[in-house]
């Protein structure tokens, strides 16, 4: 089992130089980043080769520091923006060399510019894998059916699905049935709610029991693990036995 630590929630007891080395002793193999463009992108590379880390996944495009809700992708007549931040992206995509990008659709939009805007990603980085993932609230994406449409539209082979456990059990979903319909397009799992040693946590999930699944199907693919610890995050990673470290 691949487990990478979101650091944009886990180990923030700690200074950000601290948080790598805090998750490759904790047993985590990456790490995640939804978005790493504050910073030198150099240096975020030389933490990750200096802590024997892989950098599992990030998000798209770059964040509007406006306040505005995160992606766009899905917005009529953005295009020209969406092609424009797509190479700020892919500048640090190439130096941290994420296993996944996540392409956030934004919170309105039409699904023929989600479309479009999705298959200029994955025809102008073919090499590189893309994700979509619904969301309960602030987003165009609100449901797995509505996911699978956009799949099937693009028929990209670099273009796959996030699975969000919470997000599941906000939309009416169990984790692990919608593992059994899109495992075959599944590229990251997160983890969002805190993990409980096999038992059902806030998300429902019997977490020994999916990662026995998952094992058994062979997922090739990262965990990440974003839930918000109460206290320190070490107190809390106890469940990281279920998946054999």
């Amino acid at each position: 089992m691949r487990l990478a630590a979101d650091l944009s929630t886990l180990f923030l007891e700690l200074p950000e130089p601290a948080r790598f080395s805090a998750a490759q002793a904790a047993g985590f193999s990456g790490v995640s980043l939804p978005s790493p463009y504050e910073g030198p992108v150099q240096e975020l590379r030389d933490r990750l080769v200096m802590n024997g880390l892989a950098f599992a996944a990030m998000e798209a495009p770059p964040p509007n520091y406006t306040g505005a809700a995160p992606g766009y992708a899905a917005t009529p007549g953005g295009a020209d923006r969406f092609a424009r931040d797509f190479k700020r992206m892919a500048r640090y995509a190439d130096v941290l060399k994420p296993a996944v990008v996540e392409i956030r659709a934004g919170p309105k939009g039409d699904l023929a510019p989600l479309v479009a805007n999705l298959r200029h990603a994955c025809a102008a980085a073919p090499k590189r894998s893309f994700a979509i993932a619904p969301y309960a609230a602030g987003d165009f994406l609100t449901g797995y059916d509505q996911v699978a449409e956009v799949l099937a539209a693009v028929n990209a082979p670099n273009l796959g699905l996030v699975l969000d456990t919470c997000e599941a059990v906000a939309l009416g979903a169990a984790p692990l049935a919608l593992w059994e319909r899109f495992a075959p397009q599944i590229r990251l799992i997160r983890l969002a709610a805190a993990p409980d040693r096999g038992m059902p946590g806030a998300d429902g999930l019997d977490l020994k029991g999916f990662f026995k699944r998952l094992s058994k199907d062979k997922f090739k693919g990262w965990v990440s693990a974003d839930f918000v610890p109460k206290l320190t995050t070490s107190a809390e990673l106890g469940w990281i036995v279920l998946a054999g470290k």
